[in-house]
């Protein structure tokens, strides 16, 4: 949340569950926006698995992060956290930076 431009972020469950929000939106906008996350990646993780198989190359699937972006904001996710920010003031390198660190904290901490 301290990267210029976030609104907000959350974390969310493989099933699309809101688990935590933090920033300017509202609990429902929260959840929805966990279910468009899950949903985004679902998505993702059945094309990169049938470009794996279909061009018989590895490294496309599972997918690990991603942006949505339309209007003024964007979505970026990477494993079950998601960050929206002002499209105009987003970093995506430094946005995806961050991610991955949390997510290999978070990895370190509860799944090692």
């Amino acid at each position: 949340m301290q990267l210029p431009g976030a609104v907000a972020a959350g974390e969310f469950s493989d099933d699309g569950k809101l688990l935590a929000y933090y920033g300017d939106i509202t609990e429902k906008a929260a959840e929805i926006a966990a279910l468009m996350a899950t949903a985004n990646k679902t998505t993702g993780n059945v094309q990169a698995k049938g470009w794996s198989a279909y061009t018989d190359k590895e490294g496309f699937w599972p997918v690990l992060g991603f942006a949505v972006a339309d209007g003024k904001y964007v979505a970026c996710i990477m494993g079950n956290t998601g960050v929206f920010f002002e499209l105009d003031k987003a970093d995506f390198d430094k946005i995806f930076e961050v991610l991955s660190k949390n997510m290999a904290a978070f990895k370190k901490a509860f799944i090692s």
